[in-house]
This record gives C-alpha cells, sequence and structure tokens, in this order.
C-alpha cells in the first residue's frame, strides 16, 4: 500500500482554530474542510515542509511552532501518515479557498478528512494562540 507523509498546522486564534475549504470540484477529498498543510516532499522534514506550504498556500510565516504525536490513518488505496503541528503564524491567511476560525465544537460538524477527525477531537484551545 502506498503511503504518504503529510504535514499539517493546528493555528488558534482567539480560541478559534483556522480551517480551510477544499476545492468542491477537486479530485482528492472535493469540499471537506481540513487543517492547512501538505505533503512532505522527498527532500524535506515534515516542518521545512510545514514552513512551504504555509508560505505558499495561505501567505503565513511561522514565528513558532511545536510538534504533535504522528497519527496514521488507512484510506482504502493509501495510508497517510500525519504530522501535526501547534504553530504560531503571522499574518492574515490569504488563500482562493474557503476558510474560516472555528471553535473546536463548530469544526467537529463540518465535513472533515476522516484521518483529520481523531487529531481534531485530542485538540485543546490554549491558553494563548499557539506554541511560545
Amino acid at each position: 500500500m502506498k503511503g504518504v507523509d503529510v504535514a499539517l498546522a493546528v493555528i488558534w486564534r482567539g480560541g478559534r482554530l483556522f480551517l480551510q475549504r477544499r476545492e468542491p470540484t477537486g479530485a482528492v477529498l472535493p469540499g471537506r474542510w481540513e487543517l492547512p498543510g501538505g505533503k512532505v516532499e522527498a527532500a524535506e522534514t515534515p516542518e521545512t515542509a510545514l514552513r512551504r506550504e504555509l508560505r505558499e498556500e495561505v501567505a503565513l510565516a511561522v514565528e513558532a511552532l511545536h510538534g504533535l504525536p504522528v497519527l496514521e490513518h488507512i484510506y482504502p488505496d493509501l495510508m497517510v501518515r500525519l504530522h501535526p503541528f501547534q504553530v504560531r503564524a503571522q499574518g492574515e491567511p490569504r488563500t482562493p479557498l474557503a476558510w474560516g476560525w472555528f471553535t473546536l465544537e463548530e469544526a467537529l460538524r463540518l465535513p472533515l478528512p476522516e484521518a483529520n477527525v481523531p487529531l481534531l477531537k485530542g485538540l485543546r484551545a490554549p491558553a494563548g494562540d499557539g506554541p511560545e
């Protein structure tokens, strides 16, 4: 079975979590809401990949990050290893995708990728907006 490593950013502001929505007409998980991030390329660490993805995809500059436990999820034809990071980022998100800031309760009512559900269920909003 093919495997892929994905780096994800858990970004909090004011007790709300940043999520973006995949293209509704996309080939992979269309219309699902997810944490920003993306695939880890061959020459990258998950941290490097996340910094690149946040800069390219949502125009955010990482100020600080803290790794969370890696999670694995098996889809029918793919095994995904999620490398989540608690992130403090500078700037306002800029992306052509739909996005928003959600409480955990709101986020868990959205259509999410199956692999993201256990991660979100294990999160707790921090007192501040991310790692120091």
